[in-house]
């Protein structure tokens, strides 16, 4: 063949699936009977086709537990999907909704985390006055006022526990809700109607 032969779309395919296989440019150069740049140039024609056409270029590994996998297919099949491949990549393309920060969250846990940090040194104070007072042999002093402090941390740590118990459960349908939206795609048309 001579040197000034034009390969086919089937030779570029072919030339760029065993490059990558590790087959020397020069000896796939002699056989397709072409020059090294054109080995090189039917590469990068595969590679922008690949990348034209959103052909995934990438593979990734994930190790996971026999009891994961059996949970994860088994949300799958609670959803009438049966692609383990095909319902990861949809999680992978929905990951910046999925993954966004729960202002709402963040904003309660702040607003109280104050609360918290001034009861907390009250308590401390009554502490401190009840260790002295032991130290050195006095009667223990617990007022009214100490006895107040500590009921309202108590409170303080119930209504929290309330409110960021709401906030989990509002934040773990919110991610369901995601979660169902980037699988809706993948699931069959009879369990999507009824």
């Amino acid at each position: 063949m001579s040197r000034g032969r034009r390969l086919t779309e089937t030779d570029r395919l072919s030339i760029a699936k065993e490059r990558a296989q590790g087959v020397a440019a020069a000896d796939l150069a002699q056989r397709y009977g072409v020059s090294l740049k054109t080995i090189y140039n039917a590469v990068n024609h595969a590679l922008d086709r690949q990348n034209a056409n959103g052909s995934r270029s990438i593979v990734i590994g994930l190790r996971v537990s026999r009891r994961e996998l059996a949970a994860f297919d088994a949300a799958l099949a609670r959803h009438g999907i049966t692609n383990r491949t095909d319902a990861l990549r949809h999680l992978v393309l929905a990951a910046d909704e999925i993954l966004e920060p729960d202002h709402a969250l963040n904003e309660a846990l702040s607003a109280r985390a104050a609360d918290i940090s001034r009861i907390g040194n009250n308590i401390n104070q009554v502490a401190r006055r009840l260790n002295e007072a032991r130290l050195k042999g006095q009667p223990l002093s617990y007022t009214a006022e100490s006895h107040g402090h500590i009921r309202e941390f108590a409170g303080l740590i119930l209504d929290l526990t309330d409110r960021l118990q709401a906030l989990l459960l509002k934040r773990r349908a919110d991610l369901a809700l995601k979660v169902t939206k980037a699988w809706a795609p993948l699931v069959p048309d009879r369990l999507r109607r009824g």
